[in-house]
């Protein structure tokens, strides 16, 4: 599925997009699924109070939706993620983590910039985080940015913020990367990224698949992460 040109910029820049990977039809069927996962978390979000990075009424963080709908780990499993994770990470390839990211209107702070891997550290730490627009991102509502090359300066000391982890205190405001309904940015887990507020009326919809090599692990505690399905064996996908 990728050129030459887009692994190779995927090894300089640290991203590539890929647009309209998923027809509109293709998203909608999950979306309505994802829809009624966030509004049972939102509802409990409410009643509990902030979670950490989750805000009632502005960003909301659902998780490990795959291991809990047929559908969705169908999807994940899909061989377009195969194609683009094996040439990139490796020849066996697990889900790593899975989570819808919705950021409504009342969204008014940046998400700060961070590298995925300063949430949970990990062995190998190259993983792809695939970040797939549910409805269309854009300026206004809150797309997300990256900083092209950051994923060579390794991994960052984070300072833990009241929303966030955050790697980078700087001026440079990053490359904004809007997308269309359907189409998702991959990116190297060690890239900054971070998401604007949402200024529209609408919410923002993000569905976050991240990919690992099979045996990845928890440097720390050797525990092997055990959060999705293998969904790709010898470079060959597995149906699930």
């Amino acid at each position: 599925m990728l050129t030459k040109e887009q692994l190779q910029h995927y090894d300089d820049q640290g991203y590539i997009i890929l647009n309209r990977l998923f027809t509109e039809e293709e998203v909608d069927a999950i979306r309505c699924r994802i829809d009624r996962f966030d509004d049972a978390s939102e509802a409990a979000l409410r009643k509990a109070g902030q979670s950490f990075n989750s805000i009632p009424n502005q960003i909301n963080f659902t998780c490990n939706l795959a291991r809990q709908d047929p559908t969705l780990e169908r999807f994940i499993s899909d061989r377009r993620f195969v194609e683009l994770t094996t040439p990139i990470l490796g020849p066996d390839i697990r889900l790593y983590w899975d989570q819808s990211v919705y950021k409504r209107p009342e969204a008014n702070r940046d998400f700060p910039w961070h590298q995925d891997n300063g949430y949970v550290p990990t062995d190998p730490v190259h993983y792809m985080t695939c970040w797939l627009a549910l409805e269309d991102a854009t300026l206004e509502n809150g797309c997300i940015w990256v900083k092209p090359e950051s994923h060579k300066l390794g991994f960052v000391e984070h300072v833990k913020t009241d929303i966030g982890w955050q790697c980078y205190f700087g001026e440079d405001p990053g490359m904004p990367v809007p997308l269309k309904k359907g189409s998702m940015v991959a990116f190297h887990s060690l890239l900054f990224h971070r998401s604007t507020p949402n200024r529209s009326q609408t919410t923002r919809k993000a569905y976050i698949m991240q990919y690992s090599m099979d045996g990845a692990k928890h440097p720390e505690t050797g525990e092997l992460f055990d959060n999705g399905p293998l969904i790709a064996k010898s470079g060959k996908a597995v149906i699930v």
